[in-house]
């Protein structure tokens, strides 16, 4: 054997070494986050009995987003004592794959008297388990919004046919069933034979009126436009508000929303951004607030809301709101009487009720007293309370 071999035949043999070393660091690595995922989780559940929560409400899985915002304000504004499943630690610690997969089935639910689901299959079908295992348990299943072609730009993906699916077969069998909008309270009821209680989406006035425009003023430089809040979504239909601005040269526009781009709307909705519209990502709540303090008129383009909040916001601060005549919408702003709609995909139509909102001062008060007296969650919370000390 040449040396030349030889040394080819060791360098092997340390290259094979060299990778089970890896190998075993790799599987200590992954163990040893198993073992700490599990001491978290330990911990939580440890702290789930000594509380002696009486509601458990989820599925808490976004950090952000309408369905995210209701249920925290449920555990916010509720006198009963309500824990998140699964809490914002346990989301934190495992992610949401991890404990749906691994841990949420260990869940004890000593001292647990309802349990209160929402969108989620996975969150639903643990509801419907632990109702059937233990017949003391109330199970509560709130309907936010169906799921409908516009979601889907024509035709539903194939787990929006699931979620659908699971809210007709599944969360029907909750002994409550809750529905957010009138509207959609009576389209379950004659299309699949569904009774629900009507609950409307809440709205955190309290934090509304912390609104501060100056704030946003200083941070972007940006006042006296007219808003849109959106994302990259066919059902939140962007592109409508960009050709707004585009045949509104005179008039500043902001649209704020997570992934959205100049290249964005050029590359997949096929239009360009003018410059009297500027693009803002994603933002906080409260972020939010100060945006629509700042904003001279909120405007929004969507094909499908359960019942819009951030309208009902824009509401609560006295704002201008206009909407596509989309039953959602069309139901916060109770048919035109507190506020402008406008025939989905007629610009122009769009184009003269944003005209007539930023001249109308009698609308936006009137606006307000809507939310105070029948969306404020200190309104909301009272029915929702009741419901639970009810079961």
């Amino acid at each position: 054997m040449s040396k030349i071999e030889y040394i080819i035949i060791l360098f092997r043999k340390f290259k094979s070494l060299i990778y089970y070393i890896d190998l075993y660091f790799k599987q200590s690595i992954k163990y040893a986050i198993e073992i700490k995922q599990r001491l978290y989780f330990r911990q939580w559940s440890l702290y789930l009995k000594i509380k002696k929560y009486s509601v458990i409400l989820g599925g808490n899985v976004e950090t952000y987003g309408g369905v995210h915002h209701h249920i925290q304000a449920i555990k916010n504004f509720s006198k009963n004592s309500i824990v998140l499943l699964p809490s914002n630690f346990i989301l934190e610690a495992l992610g949401i794959h991890r404990f749906t997969s691994k841990y949420l089935k260990e869940i004890n639910l000593n001292n647990v008297k309802v349990v209160h689901s929402h969108v989620y299959p996975w969150m639903i079908k643990w509801c419907n388990e632990q109702k059937l295992n233990n017949p003391n348990i109330k199970w509560i299943h709130t309907y936010h919004l169906h799921y409908y072609n516009a979601h889907g730009n024509g035709e539903l993906l194939d787990w929006q046919k699931e979620f659908n699916r699971v809210f007709i077969e599944d969360a029907s069998k909750a002994d409550v069933k809750i529905s957010v909008s009138k509207w959609e309270q009576k389209l379950y009821k004659e299309k699949f034979n569904i009774d629900t209680l009507y609950i409307p989406n809440g709205v955190d006035v309290v934090k509304c009126e912390k609104a501060n425009a100056d704030v946003f003023y200083k941070n972007y430089g940006l006042k006296n436009f007219i808003l849109n809040v959106s994302r990259h979504d066919p059902v939140k239909n962007p592109k409508e508000f960009v050709l707004l601005a585009q045949s509104m040269p005179k008039y500043n526009f902001v649209i704020i929303g997570n992934d959205l781009t100049k290249d964005l709307f050029k590359e997949h909705y096929n239009t360009v951004v003018p410059k009297n519209l500027s693009i803002l990502g994603k933002m906080s709540q409260i972020e939010v607030q100060h945006a629509i303090a700042a904003s001279t008129c909120l405007v929004s383009t969507s094909k499908k809301e359960g019942l819009p909040t951030l309208i009902l916001e824009g509401m609560a601060q006295s704002k201008p709101v206009v909407v596509s005549n989309e039953p959602g919408s069309m139901e916060a702003i109770d048919h035109g009487v507190y506020g402008y709609f406008y025939e989905l995909g007629n610009i122009q139509d769009l184009k003269k009720q944003i005209l007539l909102a930023l001249k109308d001062e009698v609308k936006p008060k009137k606006a307000r007293q809507r939310v105070l007296q029948e969306y404020d969650w200190r309104v909301v919370i009272k029915k929702l309370d009741k419901l639970y000390n009810d079961l």
